[in-house]
């Protein structure tokens, strides 16, 4: 049995059905599930940081690495986790080992969860603290907004809201396996239905959580699905990252393809063997090997011309 497959085996019997849980118990057991991350060392200092913003402080870790590239963006980043679960402390080690490879400062947000608040406050949230990272000054190379799967939705979204406000900080978008459209209708979302860990009735749940029961209505609004974005003219280069066995597949294929055919830079780096998820699991071998060319792929963002893209 080869390591990916271990590994599918392993979070299939370990992961909880939470699909008709109420949104709090799943929550609670899922969040349950995180441990510390064993490579604190892999940054120079973090602060935690609440900020202001309108009627709420939105909570944040910036992430300081030992060897900082002077030109570097920072990254503002957005978690995955069905918009329903995750946390900062989820994807603690991620973000430590991002700002320590790509030699740059990660803004790490924990933004507003479902179904306690509306479907935009995690879009709006990061918008928040993209304003406030540049109104500081941390920003004087750019920001790269990024994001795993409902991370991903985040991050894509705040993108188009900082572009259509004008004179947008951002510089380039990290868009991992994201989560982009609530019809569903891709051929992934069939063909990988169930078998690779994160299933279509899981993603229905989340959805139906963060959307209400009518969330099938809403595929069409850009607002919430930015597969659904008419005009993606004027954004910045973007990597987008998919997994072949992953139900989102097609959505986040897709979405690299319209931003390439309004004009964006694309880089599309896609693992046909791996499934949702796998590029944050520690000490698992493909993900190893994936964030070494993400890294780099980072690193070079600012530089990729559309020579380069795949």
């Amino acid at each position: 049995m080869n390591e990916t497959q271990q590994m599918l085996d392993l979070l299939t019997a370990s992961f909880p059905d939470i699909t008709s849980l109420p949104p709090s118990e799943g929550r609670r057991l899922v969040d349950a599930r995180v441990r510390a991350p064993a490579n604190i060392d892999d940054v120079a200092s973090t602060d935690d940081v609440l900020i202001e913003a309108d009627d709420r402080s939105i909570a944040v870790r910036i992430y300081r690495p030992h060897e900082h590239d002077v030109d570097a963006a920072v990254t503002v980043f957005a978690h995955g986790g069905g918009f329903l679960h995750g946390s900062i402390a989820s994807h603690d080690g991620f973000c430590r080992l991002w700002a320590k490879q790509t030699r740059s400062p990660v803004i790490s947000v924990d933004y507003r969860l479902s179904p306690e608040n509306g479907p935009l406050a995690g879009r709006d949230d990061m918008v928040a603290v993209v304003d406030w990272a540049h109104s500081t000054g941390l920003t004087a190379h750019g920001i790269v907004l990024a994001g795993d799967s409902s991370g991903g939705n985040v991050a894509a979204s705040a993108g188009v809201v900082l572009r259509d406000r004008g004179a947008s900080p951002v510089t380039g978008q990290v868009l991992i396996y994201p989560f982009l459209d609530p019809s569903m209708s891709s051929q992934s979302h069939h063909t990988r239905a169930d078998g690779y860990f994160v299933t279509r009735a899981l993603l229905a749940h989340y959805w139906r959580t963060h959307l209400g029961e009518r969330f099938g209505e809403r595929a069409d609004d850009p607002t919430v699905a930015p597969l659904a974005v008419a005009d993606l003219t004027g954004l910045p280069p973007t990597i987008v990252v998919t997994a072949g066995l992953d139900p989102l597949n097609d959505e986040g294929c897709e979405y690299a393809r319209r931003l390439r055919v309004a004009g964006t830079t694309v880089l599309h780096r896609h693992f046909p063997d791996q499934f949702h998820g796998f590029l944050t699991i520690a000490g698992y071998g493909p993900a190893r090997s994936a964030t070494d060319i993400l890294w780099n792929d980072i690193r070079a963002l600012r530089r990729i011309d559309s020579k380069d893209c795949k």
